[in-house]
């Protein structure tokens, strides 16, 4: 599974990429919410783990903007 985490606290980044590469997923991360929008627009990911509040855009308007491209990607 493709997996993006969206996260601006380096070790709990650090700590959940491990975990879910270790389990065998692939995964990218990005520590802003630009960034994260940036990502979602080139590649499909089937999952996002999308933190709330990240440094410029908050994780709601990441998500917003997800939708509004009908996207159906599972989000956390």
């Amino acid at each position: 599974m493709r997996i993006l985490v969206v996260e601006d606290d380096p070790l709990l980044a650090t700590g959940l990429t491990r975990l879910l590469t270790r389990a065998g997923h692939g995964v990218d991360h990005v520590s802003s919410g630009n960034l994260a929008d940036g990502a979602l627009r080139a590649v499909a990911y089937e999952l996002v783990v999308l933190d709330i509040g990240l440094p410029d855009i908050d994780g709601f308007e990441v998500l917003r903007r997800l939708r509004q491209r009908t996207s159906s990607t599972n989000v956390l």
